[in-house]
């Protein structure tokens, strides 16, 4: 549903033109630009949207080329020519609101980056200050069951326990 209303929205911009009448046919009926389109095998959404996209000179150029492209048409050259400027004057302007809310969407990104930037240094400063804590100390128990369990040998330069030096002496 999202993407056939998006769509709707993308062809619905060139309605006015390609609804718009050229001409009324022998049978009474009016021609419209999106029929005299088809008419020939062209898109008539791609091509609003490729005259859309041209300067106005230049859209009215193709148009006119365009127009006497039809079969059965016959026009004074100043009549396609004020037709053809009649019909670009329909087609909607180039894509200002587009590429302004595109440049709201980067300025939104680059918002957001610098955020999350200033909050991450701000965060690693705040690490550097904060006190660190020693190494938890050892208990006195545990240092003296590490003392019996492993004597010091020679040479260690560790002060020989008591009943290290009575038995020497013997």
């Amino acid at each position: 549903m999202g993407n056939q209303r998006s769509a709707m929205n993308v062809t619905s911009r060139y309605n006015d033109f390609l609804f718009a009448p050229i001409c009324d046919e022998p049978g009474g009926t009016r021609l419209s630009v999106l029929s005299a389109l088809a008419r020939i095998n062209v898109d008539p959404w791609d091509e609003a949207a490729r005259l859309a996209a041209l300067s106005t000179a230049d859209a009215r150029k193709i148009l006119v080329s365009t127009l006497n492209l039809l079969p059965d048409r016959q026009q004074e050259p100043a009549e396609t020519e004020i037709l053809a400027a009649r019909l670009v004057a329909l087609l909607p302007k180039k894509d200002g609101p587009t590429a302004a809310k595109t440049a709201k969407i980067g300025e939104g990104h680059a918002q957001r980056a610098i955020f999350w930037l200033v909050w991450l240094c701000f965060a690693i400063l705040m690490s550097f200050l904060s006190p660190h804590q020693p190494a938890p100390a050892t208990n006195a128990a545990d240092s003296a069951s590490k003392s019996k369990t492993n004597p010091p040998t020679e040479g260690s330069g560790a002060m020989p326990a008591p009943s290290d030096v009575n038995s020497r002496a013997d």
